[in-house]
């Protein structure tokens, strides 16, 4: 309202001439600004701006309008924060909240976050309530409201609502609605393609069935689009960043879109250049991956690809999911199940020990979940026993019991750190498997530490402790699971294969005279049936696995000694931290001379060399050279959670990938010409055991090839290539598919 006079023209005569006029203003103003704030004013609802009253309206009524709806918009903000955190949600209060949500955003008294938070909030409630039908088909309705008031643009605008209805739509499987929501994103007339929600869009067209080069287009267009040269460079597979000791200044949603278009190509199997994906986003944000981007390489990769994935996770210091944590434990127990190589069982569960300290290492906080799949894992790795020798008394397998013992007193203790008690699964996978190998101690001992904690076995495993303690023709133990079997039948007759089980095995430990006596007890024409079906079948001595059991060898004891004594050291290095602590992983081996990790067999100087060649910035690193400990420039190096720095982590991340595109590259090759051949002769192709994950789609665990792939690696460690045959591999291995526009 009061401009500024043009500039005076000063001179030595009127020097100080100015001064009274510029003082004549600056009161005038003050004065004008006092009279304003006498009069009644107008406050936005949406804002703290002050401002006049609108023409045409009174103040009092504006004002007590403005305070009404106010009042309305906290209300409706406290009510979405209730929401967000209440479990169970009433469904009649969510249609209640939606209701509101849409009045209030169709009268202009909303922002773009209260429609982002309203959104993320409908996400979060169809994860927490994904068994109950009823109310997802209720959360369904409500969520086609708010996509049509999107689309209509009664509520306000924000990114975050087609991120996460399009990521809603994938894992509800209503893929027909999210194709149709995206087609009208893509297809406005001022349509730009954020990439905060077209990495969920390219996901949910590569699990809809869309093309794989359909995908590609959206993913080029949407690089098109960004506004930074610098940014649609650094996406490319193969640039290099500026400077590798440091954080790249690049938009976070750009881990979206790579999420998006590596889920495309996986799941087109792609692996070359999915895995070229995988090494951008480590490239760029080194400490910063999605879970997501492990989960993709566990459900749709091979658990011997998805194990490196995964220590390049904890070695930054990147999250990783409690589920997909105990999904790669399971994968890899499994493994040690379907092999008949004792060493090979103790390879596996010794991989997951590391992956525990991993885990742990990179403020993973473990679960009791986690814990019966390890205390599995350490049993099945036992090697078996004779049962003529395994009683109380031989002192045969007397050592591996007590290394056992120790290593779960010693694990119970951890997992105790992190609230993680022992549950009734532990031991009712534990016990039995124990008993079948030859271990009557230890199970007695696990049977002891079930009493201390107050838990008694279910009627399956007692069941199997009295096949168990026939086997081994232990009378007591006999009992004891008798003993279990009646008190959880609650003083009624056990069931008929109870009655069975503990004639056969009373018949073996010869207690004949105490089936007798149960059988007075109870008195029940169904236990007299089942007892005589039982002592027929004693003559078949197959059932009770007479001759099965070959003798312990000692180089297996001693292997199997080694690797607890291992572990145990492990535990005890990894009880020093707390839960949720970050350790200090420079310089850690991590997996490297694991038996199940593809040997990388060039010498460390060829990686330097090439590595340095691909991703060295030569320029930016001659005008800003740097010192090992940074002292020469302004800012520090950066470094990671885990006390790695950027520019070492880097190169270790980019080894990985080398060793990845390698093994990948082994494995399909397997693969084809394991289906050639089976096609060639007129059979199916090799079965794969598949599951079902978060996304569905398959999950491939290639189980029945493990002897095939350590034969692999057993042939590729004496293998020696020289350097020139080593660079040609990666080179050519690392060479992208897609050749993008040149930025």
């Amino acid at each position: 309202m009061y401009r500024i006079a043009a500039p005076y023209t000063l001179s030595a005569a009127n020097h100080w001439s100015w001064l009274p006029q510029r003082l004549a203003r600056i009161v005038q103003a003050r004065a004008y600004s006092i009279q304003r704030l006498k009069k009644p004013t107008y406050r936005h609802p949406r804002t703290s701006i002050r401002s006049p009253p609108p023409p045409g309206q009174k103040d009092g009524i504006v004002l007590e309008q403005s305070q009404s709806l106010s009042a309305d918009v906290l209300r409706f903000r406290q009510e979405t924060d209730l929401i967000s955190r209440e479990l169970p949600a009433d469904p009649k209060n969510l249609q209640t909240w939606i209701a509101e949500f849409l009045r209030l955003g169709k009268n202009k008294l909303l922002d773009s976050h209260d429609s982002a938070q309203t959104a993320r909030t409908l996400h979060n409630l169809h994860r927490k309530h994904k068994s109950s039908t009823t109310f997802q088909r209720s959360l369904h309705g409500l969520i086609e409201n708010v996509r049509r008031a999107f689309a209509l643009g009664t509520i306000p605008s924000a990114a975050q609502v087609p991120l996460h209805l399009l990521s809603y739509y994938k894992e509800s499987d209503h893929h027909d609605q999210g194709i149709e929501f995206w087609k009208w994103l893509s297809e406005r007339d001022d349509a730009i393609l954020d990439p905060i929600f077209v990495g969920p869009a390219i996901e949910l067209l590569a699990v809809y069935g869309a093309d794989l080069q359909h995908c590609e287009d959206v993913f080029e267009r949407t690089l098109l689009q960004q506004e930074n040269i610098s940014s649609q460079y650094q996406l490319q597979s193969g640039s290099i960043v500026p400077d590798r000791s440091r954080a790249v200044q690049i938009s976070g949603t750009s881990l979206s879109l790579l999420q998006g278009i590596l889920s495309a190509r996986l799941l087109s199997g792609k692996w070359q250049s999915s895995y070229l994906t995988l090494d951008t986003a480590f490239r760029l944000h080194p400490t910063q991956i999605v879970p997501r981007f492990l989960d993709l390489f566990v459900y749709e990769r091979p658990i011997f690809e998805a194990l490196p994935v995964f220590f390049m996770f904890c070695r930054g210091g990147n999250r990783v999911s409690k589920v997909t944590f105990a999904t790669m434990l399971d994968n890899l127990k499994k493994l040690a199940d379907h092999t008949s190589s004792p060493s090979t069982k103790v390879g596996v569960v010794r991989a997951m020990f590391q992956m525990v300290e991993a885990y742990t290492g990179s403020a993973g906080v473990l679960n009791s979940r986690h814990l019966n799949i390890l205390t599995r894992a350490v049993v099945c790795a036992m090697p078996r026993v004779p049962a003529t020798v395994c009683t109380e008394s031989s002192g045969s397998d007397e050592g591996i019991v007590m290394v056992v013992f120790d290593l779960f007193k010693r694990l119970f203790a951890y997992f105790a750190q992190h609230n993680a008690l022992p549950d009734p699964i532990t031991f009712h996978g534990t016990i039995p498997k124990a008993l079948s190998l030859g271990y009557p101690l230890l199970a007695k001992i696990l049977f002891d530490d079930m009493v201390i904690l107050d838990l008694s076995p279910s009627v399956p495993t007692a069941e199997s402790l009295m096949t168990a303690a026939g086997l081994l023709q232990d009378a007591e133990l006999l009992k004891i699971a008798w003993r279990y079997i009646t008190r959880c039948s609650e003083r009624q007759t056990p069931n008929p294969h109870s009655w069975r089980t503990m004639t056969i095995s009373a018949k073996r430990c010869g207690l004949g005279s105490f089936a007798e006596e149960q059988l007075r007890l109870f008195d029940s024409e169904i236990a007299l049936s089942a007892m005589q079906a039982g002592n027929n079948d004693c003559v078949d001595s197959a059932r009770l696995g007479k001759g099965k059991q070959a003798q312990i060898d000692a180089n297996d004891a001693l292997n199997f000694r080694n690797a607890c004594t291992e572990m145990l050291e492990l535990i005890h290095r990894m009880m020093r931290f707390q839960p949720g602590d970050f350790r200090d992983f420079q310089n850690h081996p991590f997996n490297e001379a694991n038996l199940l990790t593809w040997p990388d067999n060039a010498e460390e100087s060829w990686q330097r060399k090439l590595y340095d060649e691909l991703t060295q910035d030569k320029e930016h690193e001659n005008r800003h050279p740097t010192s090992p400990d940074g002292a020469d420039d302004q800012k520090p190096l950066a470094v990671s959670n885990t006390g790695v720095r950027f520019d070492e982590l880097r190169y270790l991340n980019w080894k990985a990938i080398n060793s990845l595109l390698v093994q990948a590259e082994q494995s399909d090759k397997r693969v084809k010409t394991s289906t050639g051949v089976a096609a060639w002769n007129g059979r199916a192709s090799p079965k794969v055991k598949t599951t079902k994950s978060t996304s569905g789609v398959r999950c491939a665990i290639s189980i029945e090839q493990l002897q095939t792939y350590l034969h692999a690696i057993r042939k590729e460690k004496a293998r020696g290539l020289g350097e020139d045959d080593w660079r040609e591999l990666i080179l050519r291995l690392r060479k992208p598919e897609h050749d993008f526009q040149k930025f």
